[in-house]
C-alpha cells in the first residue's frame, strides 16, 4: 500500500483503525474497503495500484479489527457488526466522505452487508467478494443446523471448522502453526473438503502441523509476509469474528436492523470463485430469489476463495467495468 496515505483514527468507543486512502479525481467515487480472515489492508495492493487509482476512483482501506494496525480487543462483544459499522461510518466522517462504495471479501462481505444496513445513505454501490450478501435474521445463529442444512444441499458440512474457529484452543494453535494456516488457507480449492468441510479436519491438520501445495499466487514473500504480521499481532483478535457469531453478539446485531434495509436498493456487483468450496457462490440466488437485490451484477470466475489474488485481471476489470457502467 505504499502509494496511498496510512492514517489512524481514534474511533468514539476508543478503539483504533489504522487505514490507507487516496482522493478519487474528476468526482469519480470512492471505494471503501474491508477484507477478511486473516488478511489485512494489503490484501488489496494490486486492485488499488493497478485498477482503482489508475481510473481515478478514490480509496480508503482499512485494516480491520483484529488486524494490522487496529485495535485488536480479545472481547467478542467488540465484535458486533453493528459497532464495526459505526466505526467504519466514523472513518468516512473524518475523511468528509458522504457516499462511497463499499466493497468486502470473506468476512469483509459480511461487514460490508452490515454496513448497508445500518447506513444505506452513505452508500452509493455495494461489492461483495466470494461471499453472498446474507441478510439479517431475527433467528438465533444455529451452527449445527447451517452445517446439518449445508451437508443435505452441498453433500459436505460447509462450515464444520467453525466448530474450532470458534473455540478457546483456536488462538493458541493458530499463532503456533502459521505455516501450516498459511498452506491450508492458500491451498488448492479441492484441498477444503477435506479441512475446512470436514470434521476436525481444521483441528487436526494443524495440531500436527502439516503443510500441503498452495496456488502460484501465493508467493514466498507473501507467506512470510503473512508469518511475519501474525507472529507480531496474533489470531486472540480475528477469532472473535467466528466466536461473535456462532455465541450470539451478531444476532443482537442483526435484530437492530431495520427491516426496511434488507434489500439493497443500490447497485450491486458479487465476483466470485465456481471452485469456492466454503463460500458457495450459489449461495447468491437466496436473496436474489427474495428480491433483495434488484440491481446486482454477477460475475463468476473459475477461482478458489480468493479469487482477487488467483484472478487479478478478471477482477479489476470486472470492478471497473462495473463502477464506470454505474458511476461515470
Amino acid at each position: 500500500m505504499d502509494k496511498l496515505d496510512k492514517k489512524t483514527i481514534d474511533v468514539s468507543r476508543g478503539l483504533t483503525y489504522t487505514y490507507y486512502t487516496s482522493p478519487a479525481k474528476n468526482g469519480l467515487p470512492t471505494v471503501f474497503l474491508i477484507h477478511g480472515w486473516p488478511d489485512s489492508a494489503e490484501l488489496w495492493s494490486d486492485v488499488t495500484t493497478n485498477w482503482l487509482q489508475p481510473n481515478g476512483y478514490g480509496v480508503v482501506a482499512i485494516d480491520c479489527l483484529g488486524y494490522g494496525g487496529t485495535s485488536k480487543p480479545t472481547d467478542r462483544e467488540a465484535y458486533n457488526f453493528q459497532y464495526m459499522a459505526q466505526d467504519c461510518k466514523e472513518i468516512l466522517d473524518k475523511e468528509g466522505l458522504d457516499k462511497i462504495v463499499v466493497l468486502g471479501h470473506d468476512w469483509g462481505s459480511v461487514l460490508t452487508a452490515r454496513f448497508w444496513n445500518f447506513h444505506p445513505d452513505r452508500c452509493a454501490g455495494v461489492v461483495f467478494v466470494n461471499v453472498a450478501y446474507m441478510p439479517p435474521t431475527d433467528q438465533p445463529f444455529d451452527l449445527d443446523a447451517v452445517v446439518q442444512t449445508t451437508q443435505q444441499v452441498f453433500g459436505y458440512g460447509l462450515y464444520w471448522y467453525w466448530h474450532f474457529f470458534a473455540s478457546d484452543e483456536a488462538p493458541k494453535v493458530l499463532n503456533s502453526r502459521l505455516e501450516s494456516v498459511w498452506t491450508i488457507g492458500h491451498g488448492l480449492p479441492e484441498s477444503w473438503r477435506n479441512t475446512f468441510c470436514t470434521p476436525n479436519g481444521m483441528r487436526d491438520f494443524l495440531v500436527a502441523d502439516r503443510r500441503q501445495p498452495t496456488l502460484p499466487y501465493a508467493t514466498e514473500e507473501m507467506k512470510q509476509a503473512f508469518i511475519a504480521r501474525m507472529q507480531r499481532d496474533k489470531f486472540d483478535g480475528p477469532q472473535n469474528w467466528y466466536g461473535a457469531m456462532v455465541h450470539g453478539v451478531q444476532d443482537e446485531a442483526s435484530k437492530a436492523v431495520p427491516k426496511e434495509n434488507y434489500a439493497i436498493s443500490a447497485p450491486v456487483l458479487f465476483f466470485a470463485g465456481s471452485d469456492d468450496v466454503v463460500c458457495r457462490p450459489e449461495a447468491i440466488q437466496m436473496p436474489v430469489d427474495n428480491g433483495l437485490l434488484p440491481k446486482l451484477t454477477s460475475v463468476v470466475v473459475k477461482a478458489g476463495h480468493w479469487s482477487m489474488l488467483s484472478n487479478p485481471r478478471e477482477f479489476g476489470e470486472a470492478l471497473t467495468s462495473w463502477l464506470k457502467a454505474n458511476f461515470a
